[in-house]
């Protein structure tokens, strides 16, 4: 029996990761039982609290699991119940597999699946609907940060939505400014116009600064979600990819959060992937 963890908090990073093997259960190793309750012998994938609830695959199925009294440490061992017998198929969500410990792959992996992927396209052009793509599959809230039920549904049409009347009002506005922007030589432009630039230009810093911001807010969600430490121990890590490396960056959050080896990806839909792909652990 293989079984691999994802843990969901924001708890805390306690002392160095370990380097998490995908399955956690040696597949060998016997099975021990208390009273008449089946146990299974797991390995922690991260360092954690007492009371920490997470959800431990088995198969393409889960089920939850809640850290001892004492809280444990990485790569400690640890007894939880078997799933009890009441539970079961039409009880079971089938959940994408996530890594846990470590990215799927790098920030420059944009081309993994080809430089025409849909979800590499979505990152290159379309960057905000990207991580709004991002933002529903982890139902986070519109600032990319854990929220209600209430306060994530429907993030990603009004992203959408803002990101479509962003490019119609920029669109618009160069419209106008044309003769002005394209003159030949210096043209004295009516005020109006001078207004319109100024607008444009707070437009475009607005529109980068919110992106930056989110982008910023959700790879920071995923990296404590998932136990993945950062690549240099400085606490600026996803500011600076949200700043100098958006477009990869939302593509890498993109790959990581589904399963594009078995799902095609679809652009400008709610989480990048057919409805009928499972949501992830």
């Amino acid at each position: 029996m293989t079984m691999s963890f994802n843990p969901r908090s924001d708890e805390s990073e306690k002392g160095a990761y370990a380097h998490l093997e995908q399955s956690l259960v040696a597949p060998d190793e016997e099975l021990q039982a208390t009273t008449a309750i089946p146990m299974i012998e797991v390995v922690a994938p991260a360092t954690l609290s007492e009371g920490y609830k997470f959800e431990a695959q088995l198969g393409d199925k889960t089920y939850q699991v809640i850290v001892p009294p004492g809280g444990i440490e990485a790569g400690q061992k640890f007894m939880v119940p078997m799933p009890s017998e009441t539970l079961t198929e039409s009880m079971m969500i089938p959940k994408i597999k996530v890594p846990v410990g470590q990215w799927k792959d790098g920030i420059f992996g944009c081309c993994a699946y080809g430089p025409f992927h849909n979800h590499c396209l979505m990152a290159a052009f379309c960057p905000m609907i990207a991580v709004g793509q991002v933002i529903h599959r982890l139902k986070l809230n519109i600032w990319g940060k854990p929220s209600s039920v209430a306060e994530s549904t429907g993030v990603f049409q009004r992203i959408v939505a803002a990101t479509l009347a962003y490019t119609a009002f920029i669109i618009m506005i160069n419209v106008v400014c044309m003769p002005f922007d394209s003159a030949e030589g210096y043209v004295e432009p009516p005020s109006f116009i001078i207004s319109l630039w100024v607008i444009r230009s707070m437009c475009h810093y607005i529109y980068l600064g919110f992106l930056i911001y989110i982008t910023w807010n959700v790879r920071h969600h995923i990296r404590k979600t998932y136990a993945i430490p950062e690549g240099v121990k400085s606490g600026l890590e996803d500011l600076c990819c949200a700043v100098f490396c958006n477009h990869c960056t939302a593509a890498q959050m993109l790959r990581h959060t589904t399963d594009y080896d078995t799902y095609n990806a679809t652009c400008c839909t709610e989480k990048g992937v057919p409805d009928d792909v499972p949501d992830i652990a």
